[in-house]
């Protein structure tokens, strides 16, 4: 009896905890690289992102030629310069609760059939790519992953555009006019790759995270007791909302 009882208090406690959850998702907070380290006429830059726990993630970039040899960058800003992530506004959705949090940024120009590889040092799930100024009027520019992605927000950020000038097409292909945003990769990743098929000089990025398996692990499975105490909690959830929505309109 203490046993069942004991499994029922925890089915309820998972059950009220993702009630919780869902009653009051709201945007969450991502950790975005700390570069520390490019090499712009080798190719190569290297960072770190730091988590609350303090645990950190390493990133490393590179661009090669099909043949292995090393590419380019444009630039890259590790320490000081212009914030490109300025105005926030671009970056900040019902998802992500913060922009970029200083100037660092990797920049390219594309064109020149180079591979450009993301490495991270552990697996992390649908990690997000901050990007400015992809594309330009009357010369659209695209990123063609190899990794499926959604946009995530876009608006005018430091050169212009707007809210329809990043489009996401077939083939985990994005194509911009002028284009800052964010987009977020779907699955679980230690690398992920694209080409730049059109030059245009020039467009930036970074990556961040929310957080990792490790840290985080996803959510077992809740069994059938648990999704019926689900289901009548977020009733609950659903009924107390309305509660509070009929009481503010008779005031």
């Amino acid at each position: 009896m203490q046993t069942k009882l004991s499994q029922l208090i925890r089915r309820w406690l998972l059950a009220t905890g993702l009630v919780t959850a869902a009653c009051s998702a709201s945007a969450a907070p991502y950790y975005y690289v700390d570069w520390t380290a490019a090499n712009v006429a080798g190719g190569t830059a290297s960072g770190v992102i730091t988590l609350p726990d303090a645990s950190t993630v390493n990133v490393d970039f590179k661009a090669t030629y099909a043949n292995g040899s090393a590419g380019t960058l444009e630039g890259a800003q590790i320490a000081g310069g212009t914030n490109y992530w300025n105005p926030s506004s671009p970056y900040i959705s019902a998802q992500v609760d913060n922009a970029p949090p200083g100037t660092d940024i990797i920049r390219l120009t594309g064109g020149l059939q180079q591979i450009y590889t993301v490495t991270l040092s552990e697996a992390i799930k649908d990690p997000i790519m901050a990007i400015v100024s992809l594309g330009q009027p009357g010369l659209p520019t695209s990123y063609d992953f190899d990794a499926p992605f959604t946009i995530v927000s876009q608006g005018a950020g430091f050169w212009g555009g707007g809210p329809t000038a990043m489009q996401q097409l077939a083939g985990d292909i994005l194509l911009a006019n002028e284009g800052h945003g964010t987009i977020q990769f779907i699955g679980t990743f230690t690398t992920f790759s694209w080409i730049v098929p059109t030059p245009e000089n020039w467009h930036g990025f970074t990556f961040g995270i929310r957080t990792t398996p490790r840290i985080e692990p996803e959510n077992p499975v809740p069994e059938p007791a648990t999704l019926a105490l689900l289901g009548a909690a977020l009733l609950g959830c659903v009924v107390a909302r309305r509660q509070r929505q009929t009481a503010r309109s008779t005031r």
